[in-house]
């Protein structure tokens, strides 16, 4: 599929959607197609390509949940090389709770269960998610 036909479909500019897959083929996600009907594919299957990937991908600032401590607070330095909290913080423990439940969950999580209708979508993540979580969003 071609840049100027994902940006038109999304309602992104042409350079932003080069930019976004341009993350995603340096994460092996998508393939470059070159020639006349050059553009973009799926480097994988969705089955096989979860959703914590792709959001990984796009982060700016991925962090690798093996150092928690190191990616999330390498990101909040202020106006400092490192946060001046990096010895003694009291909402650490949280946010590393909280991104390593998220990602948990994400990482389990195919990208073709996001493929369809939005009910078939809601009903496909219920066997990923308990159905309290799903109806609380």
């Amino acid at each position: 599929m071609q840049i100027r036909s994902i940006a038109e479909m999304e309602g992104l500019s042409p350079d932003y959607a080069g930019k976004i897959l341009n993350r995603l083929r340096k994460s092996g996600l998508v393939k470059s197609v070159r020639g006349l009907n050059g553009g973009y594919v799926m480097a994988k299957k969705p089955a096989e390509v979860s959703v914590g990937a792709v959001i990984q991908a796009l982060s700016e600032h991925p962090i690798n949940l093996s150092h928690v401590k190191r990616d999330l607070c390498g990101q909040f330095t202020g106006n400092r090389k490192e946060c001046v909290h990096l010895k003694a913080c009291n909402v650490r423990q949280i946010w590393s709770m909280v991104i390593v439940q998220v990602y948990s969950k994400l990482n389990q999580i195919p990208l073709s269960s996001l493929l369809g209708p939005e009910v078939q979508v809601q009903n496909n993540l219920t066997k990923y998610l308990v159905k309290e979580e799903v109806l609380a969003s």
